[in-house]
């Protein structure tokens, strides 16, 4: 199966699944999440070298999730906005999608151009994923996602359908929450790497440090190797 019909294929199966769900809970909530971050990575990209401020705005109603993710480097080289969509079909299975828009490849980040949307020039990326979680007794996670739509292009204009699967699997070690993580690019010549490899490895941990008797902050790093780029990073990051 060639890259173009196997990543049909998995919006096909994500549409299928979302229209014949019929597991609705009756509830709505609004979140607000915000973090500081010394980079940005994603998927083994370095995306930003700055520090990062990263927020996240989520509805959630019934099964469905609906947010606006922001990005934004203390150095005004990278800005990034994202709309996203989410959809849980079961205890075990969700599906995701994102519009995702980063301003790091334009040579200036007032050229924006947030509105182009021609497939040949604009620099939005439609990412869509399918997670699947084996439960709370074997806690491993696995999600593939593939770029089905924007300037992920080969050297012909042809969408390239960039792939990537990852397998993470948590613990607690006492108060701290680890989860040890392997992506892999699924396709040579994408845009996570020229071969077929281990892209992204290595584990992230987690825990509220208390400061005193009535605050605590929660606070996070992350080890990230790249074999197939020869990378190893260190990321931390603070939650409020």
């Amino acid at each position: 199966m060639n890259k173009k019909r196997l990543a049909i294929s998995s919006i096909v199966f994500i549409f299928f699944f979302l229209y014949n769900s019929s597991s609705v809970k009756s509830q709505t909530s609004l979140e607000l999440k915000s973090s500081l971050t010394s980079r940005h990575y994603w998927r083994g990209i370095m995306v930003s070298n700055s520090a990062n401020y990263e927020g996240d705005l989520i509805l959630q109603v019934n099964n469905f999730k609906f947010g606006a993710w922001g990005g934004y480097a203390f150095d005004n080289e990278y800005s990034e906005f994202d709309f996203h969509f989410g959809f849980t079909i079961s205890k075990h299975l969700s599906i995701e999608i994102w519009d995702l828009y980063a301003s790091r490849d334009r040579a200036s980040i007032d050229e924006y151009d947030y509105f182009d949307f021609d497939r040949k020039s604009t620099n939005h990326l439609l990412d869509a994923s399918i997670n699947y979680s084996f439960g709370n007794n074997f806690p491993l996670t696995i999600c593939w996602s593939s770029l089905v739509w924007g300037r992920d292009l080969d050297e012909h204009n042809n969408q390239n359908f960039s792939s990537y699967l990852e397998l993470a699997y948590p613990i607690n070690i006492k108060d701290t929450h680890v989860k040890f993580y392997m992506g892999t690019n699924v396709f040579e010549n994408s845009m996570y790497g020229s071969h077929t490899n281990i892209v992204n490895m290595g584990l992230s941990a987690s825990r509220n440090l208390k400061l005193n008797e009535y605050l605590s902050l929660p606070v996070w790093a992350k080890m990230a190797i790249n074999p197939e780029a020869e990378t190893a990073n260190l990321i931390v990051g603070i939650n409020f």
